[in-house]
């Protein structure tokens, strides 16, 4: 069940929300689910994203500040019942970011971490909350030929340094933390030598975080962590930039896209986007894209570790393949609802069948 914690709120670097402990969208979603019902909340959803952003059709939009529902009758309630006294102003940045609405623009958006050889890599990986070191070891075991599987393991390597860091090491076996998992991965010269074991360890761990989001939860970084499927995504496009462009950078300096030269985002349109000006939702979508095309690449030798890489993060893609966290928190909401007898069970139901038509059965 969905909760709320302590609320935590700073001015933080940039324009990184570093409001934590709290479950803006949860609140919202039940106030609209008990006013509207089950079967018209997914029509009010998207209405919710179309407000929060200024051009809803481009990657690169900005958000507002006070959208309009903000001006809805219900909404002093809503900011009633979050602990902490939040503003609209916050809330909705508390929105806008677990949403994927928010940019990645170094020194504008993120202060970004060093590490990482080049500003536009180096934000987008520190939004993403993953250490340099881990970074770089991820790619150079994968090859740059398969970044978007690199970036799965990447993030999953975070996961498991920060477990091992902030856990008892006492406690780690009760809890299933494996450090000797994140040393021989880090210690692997390529990718044969990282043991079966260990692919699926780390994929499980991804598998979890995905379907079990720690909403509210504080990055290393001081601000509000991602969701996991958007810090996939974001580690994705850092590595796409690190590549390099043979027909030119898609961003100017200012981190501003280049006219002619970044993508739209438009269907058709296969251009680089401006990753650091893009959206966590808009690079989301071209992540979906780029993995499906990597995934058409067979390797020269069947059963290498890129082969067996790819069979594993085949168990987490159809949980990234659109970050499933919005309609698990409408599910878990009209459930809630039903109990308080203010929805019935069959427009719970309604919200229940989208969330389940976004999983498939995880490997045993």
């Amino acid at each position: 069940m969905l909760w709320t914690a302590v609320v935590s709120v700073g001015s933080g670097s940039a324009h990184a929300t570093t409001t934590v402990g709290v479950d803006v969208f949860s609140h919202l979603q039940r106030e609209r689910l008990a006013r509207v019902g089950g079967e018209s909340s997914s029509q009010a959803r998207e209405a919710l994203l179309d407000q929060l952003l200024a051009d809803p059709r481009s990657p690169y939009s900005t958000t507002r500040t006070h959208p309009d529902f903000t001006n809805d009758a219900e909404w002093p309630e809503v900011l009633a019942r979050l602990p902490g006294n939040l503003s609209t102003e916050n809330a909705v940045a508390v929105l806008g970011w677990d949403l994927g609405l928010t940019r990645a623009r170094p020194g504008q958006d993120i202060v970004p971490r060093e590490g990482f050889r080049d500003s536009f890599v180096a934000a987008s990986a520190t939004k993403a909350d993953v250490d340099a070191d881990i970074f770089w070891h991820m790619v150079d075991l994968t090859g740059f030929r398969h970044f978007t599987k690199a970036a799965t393991y990447a993030v999953a390597m975070q996961i498991l340094r920060r477990q091992i860091l902030e856990t008892d090491p006492a406690r780690h076996a009760s809890l299933g933390i494996d450090k000797d998992v994140f040393l021989r991965v880090m210690r692997a010269a390529y990718l044969d030598q990282v043991p079966t074991y260990d692919m699926q360890y780390l994929t499980t761990l991804v598998q979890h975080r995905l379907i079990h989001w720690q909403v509210g939860d504080r990055a290393t970084t001081g601000s509000r962590a991602l969701p996991a499927a958007f810090r996939v995504a974001r580690i994705a496009a850092a590595y796409r930039d690190a590549q390099g462009y043979l027909i030119g950078y898609p961003c100017n300096s200012d981190a501003t896209p280049r006219a002619g030269t970044a993508g739209s985002g438009v269907e058709g349109d296969e251009r680089p986007l401006c990753f650091v000006a893009a959206t966590d939702r808009a690079i989301h979508r071209w992540y979906v894209d780029e993995s499906d095309r990597q995934a058409r690449w067979v390797p020269e030798r069947e059963l290498d570790g890129v082969q067996r890489l790819a069979g594993f993060v085949a168990a987490v893609f159809v949980l990234l393949d659109l970050a499933p966290f919005v309609e698990m928190i409408e599910a878990v909401a009209a459930d809630d609802l039903v109990t308080a007898r203010l929805v019935t069970r069959a427009e719970a139901d309604l919200a229940a069948e989208r969330a389940d038509s976004l999983f498939c059965p995880l490997p045993e």
